[in-house]
């Protein structure tokens, strides 16, 4: 199986930057350290417009919103503002820090499982959105909303854990509904349902378009008790495509990893149909009536929320590291191991004790100029370790084909990061500090970027 198989799939202005920039890459790495994790807002962007044109086609009332917990970085949450989306929080943190991009409050979902009445109250001061994840959270939710004493009721989603999702420890189950409406109605000078949401695992279109009929299914029940609840949230989920060999799984057969390992699954690296593209598969998913989903919120004018992350950072960042050194694995003939400065805990597919597959670039550095071409086709096969005293703090276990052998100062780009790979396990091992981020912004030959705060 050929390693193309394995070959990142790259925007054409970023591997642009790669080849033709590859000074400013090791000025940037210079000045701010390895490893180094690069930011592209633009085509952030460029991610929410493909979204929104698929609901403005089908002429679908909607409601955007990006999943902070994807990437920390504060360039994407100021895109936001100015694409005039929301932002989906989970902490007190996240929370101040969407107000502080310019997100007004009533653009705040707030989730997560049961929060703490600190989050709640802040939640409750902007008027943010809260999907209620139990019935126990509803009522200290009651409680400080009779504190607050404001004129409005506190917006809720009540989050219901969806039949295709039993495992999950998140949301209401089906027998607590009836409790919770009698809550709802009991507090409503307090509390405003505003409709229902619920949390799915995995990237099936086909779930998310079931679920999505089942929230339409309780929006009905609940106007037939009176509430004036017209939204649903089926929050993110949206897959990417990593890798355009959707042969990648079966090449795995054929590929070397480092110290024998192992692993129990991987991300689905090709996708048929991802982002904007799954999402036009959930609004045609019919239900056991054959109406479409995208046809029931028209017919019924509900709003659809949507919770991407990922999905609109699909590349819109890539990772640098610089390499330390290099050595050959003992009691191979042709394997080798690059230490590079950094840790794993900076592509953090080691969250899910897994591998990031896609095969990362050498970017040669001036003293690694490769010799005139001798017609030679001689690969070196590589794994990547970090630069900590863990045996274990491997970013790449799987031995990867270089052209050139890895050299001081050498930099290895790993190719579509922002997306949960940069920040999500980031650690100060070591007392190392966690690496910095750059929004960059590629107009033409022109390149300008700025130091992200986050």
């Amino acid at each position: 199986m050929k390693q193309a198989s394995f070959d990142a799939i790259c925007h054409p202005q970023i591997q642009s930057l790669m080849q033709v920039n590859k000074d400013k890459l090791q000025e940037w790495i210079n000045g701010l350290g390895s490893p180094l994790h690069l930011l592209f807002p633009e085509i952030f962007k460029q991610n929410i417009f493909a979204f929104k044109q698929v609901l403005d086609r089908h002429n679908i009332n909607h409601k955007l919103l990006f999943a902070k917990k994807a990437n920390k970085a504060q360039c994407f949450a100021a895109a936001c503002a100015q694409q005039q989306i929301g932002i989906d929080v989970a902490s007190i943190a996240e929370f101040e820090l969407a107000l502080a991009a310019g997100i007004k409050g009533d653009d705040i979902g707030l989730s997560g499982p049961h929060k703490c009445d600190r989050l709640l109250s802040l939640a409750i001061a902007h008027n943010a959105l809260i999907a209620i994840d139990s019935l126990n959270e509803l009522k200290d939710l009651v409680c400080l909303a009779r504190l607050a004493k404001q004129t409005r009721g506190v917006r809720i989603l009540l989050r219901i854990r969806p039949q295709s999702q039993k495992k999950s420890r998140f949301g209401l189950a089906t027998a607590e509904l009836d409790q919770a409406f009698s809550l709802c109605f009991q507090w409503r000078e307090h509390i405003y349902l505003q409709g229902f949401s619920c949390h799915l695992s995995g990237y099936s279109t086909a779930q998310r378009g079931e679920a999505g009929h089942q929230l339409i299914d309780y929006i009905v029940q609940a106007q037939q008790l009176g509430f004036k609840c017209n939204h649903i949230n089926i929050g993110g989920g949206f897959a990417v495509s990593y890798l355009a060999d959707d042969s990648w799984q079966q090449s795995l057969d054929y590929e070397a990893f480092h110290g024998s390992k192992t692993f129990a699954g991987f991300y689905p690296y090709h996708n048929p149909c991802t982002g904007p593209d799954a999402l036009e598969q959930v609004l045609q998913q019919k239900n056991e009536q054959q109406q479409m989903l995208g046809q029931r919120l028209r017919e019924l004018s509900l709003c659809l929320m949507l919770e991407p992350g990922r999905a609109l950072l699909d590349q819109a960042g890539i990772s640098l590291f610089s390499v330390q050194g290099c050595k050959p694995v003992a009691g191979t003939s042709d394997c080798h191991i690059a230490t590079v400065k950094g840790m794993s805990f900076s592509l953090s597919e080691q969250w899910f004790n897994s591998e990031f597959l896609p095969s990362p670039l050498l970017i040669p550095s001036r003293e690694n100029i490769p010799l005139a071409d001798t017609g030679a086709e001689s690969l070196y096969k590589v794994a990547i370790g970090g630069n900590t005293c863990l045996d274990d703090d491997m970013l790449s276990w799987r031995f990867i084909s270089f052209e050139q052998y890895p050299k001081k100062q050498d930099l290895i780009a790993y190719i579509n990061t922002a997306g949960y790979q940069m920040d999500s396990n980031e650690s100060a091992f070591h007392s190392t500090s966690p690496p910095r981020k750059i929004a960059v912004s590629l107009a033409g030959e022109t390149i300008t970027w700025q130091l992200d705060n986050q």
